[in-house]
């Protein structure tokens, strides 16, 4: 068992069991779940409440079905490694260690294909590190979106800005005026603190004829108050089942979809 499972917390079990079902693709009930994790049964009933309530945000794409006090899976991980990816980091959290990917690139990648896929439109990663240069992405994002580069260049500190990725659902026409997302990839258990995303700075970067949207990509599934705690700060959020649902029924780019197959099943051989 994956060892950062809080027992307290009936989200942290709701998170668990989903990922137990989708690793070995088999059933469980609330009493195994209960001889597993030594977790209380008030516990064990909250978090199959919540299961239950998640079920139905994921609707058709739904990953598992719930059975009265059994959790059955829908497929296999590895036919959907996208939510796994998310699983492992609602779970763990972003496990930094030298020589090892944390996957974080790979969240912003995927963050990247679910905003695409929302507005149909398109998008470009811009988080740092990703060898390149804010100010040539800030020029070629410029041009992409037909927008008027901004009077103020980044500093070489700057980094992203707070951007991870940006978003735009373009008319085809090479005009400006459109819709466009400024996301932040928060793929940590931090979220909260994050610092938020200068919506003046980045309208100085690029003079945009129509005001960015500032979001946030987080792999868990907040509950009803902590999702309007997050819009306090962010105007539009994409949690694990909106970014899930984003990708479902797309066919990821095969180097992301091997890339994200092979970094998980790393973390799920090492758990």
């Amino acid at each position: 068992m994956i060892e950062c499972v809080d027992l307290n917390n009936p989200f942290s079990i709701a998170d668990w069991i989903e990922y137990e079902i989708l690793d070995t693709n088999q059933p469980i009930s609330k009493s195994k779940v209960g001889s597993l994790t030594g977790a209380d049964e008030e516990i064990i009933d909250s978090a199959i409440s919540e299961l239950i309530r998640r079920k139905s945000l994921y609707g058709n794409s739904s990953p598992f079905q719930v059975d009265g006090f059994n959790i059955m899976p829908n497929y296999a991980w590895v036919d959907n490694p996208a939510l796994m990816l998310c699983l492992i980091f609602s779970l763990r959290g972003v496990e930094r260690s030298a020589g090892h990917d944390d996957g974080t690139r790979l969240f912003e990648r995927l963050s990247g294909e679910a905003a695409k896929a929302y507005l149909a439109g398109e998008a470009e990663v811009i988080g740092f590190p990703n060898g390149g240069q804010l100010i040539q992405q800030i020029k070629q994002l410029s041009q992409r979106t037909n927008e008027l580069l901004g009077h103020r260049q980044p500093r070489p500190q700057d980094k992203d800005k707070g951007v991870d990725v940006v978003a735009w659902k373009p008319h085809r026409d090479n005009r400006p005026n459109q819709v466009v997302l400024l996301l932040q990839c928060a793929a940590g258990a931090n979220f909260f603190e994050k610092k938020q995303i200068s919506l003046k700075t980045w309208q100085e970067f690029i003079h945009w004829s129509v005001a960015p949207i500032r979001g946030i990509m987080i792999p868990h599934i907040p509950s009803s108050e902590e999702w309007h705690e997050i819009m306090n700060d962010y105007d539009l959020i994409f949690d694990r089942v909106r970014i899930f649902k984003g990708v479902y029924n797309l066919s990821l780019p095969p180097d992301l979809n091997e890339a994200i197959l092979s970094w998980c099943r790393e973390k799920i051989e090492n758990s």
